[in-house]
């Protein structure tokens, strides 16, 4: 399996909205910051914010 956020559920909607926020990335940034964030997605913020849902 790669190591990319393809293989992973919601990847497209998380890239949107990190290219939403950031229209200057390139794809390259887009999905770099697109695994960092289904990272801890899936491992959990340790201090309970989520960035996407203002909680």
């Amino acid at each position: 399996m790669q190591n990319n956020t393809q293989n992973l559920p919601n990847s497209n909607f998380i890239k949107s909205l990190i290219k939403i926020a950031n229209p200057d990335w390139t794809a390259e940034q887009i999905e770099a910051e697109a695994q960092k964030k289904m990272l801890e997605i899936t491992n959990g913020n340790d201090d309970g914010s989520c960035e996407f849902c203002s909680s």
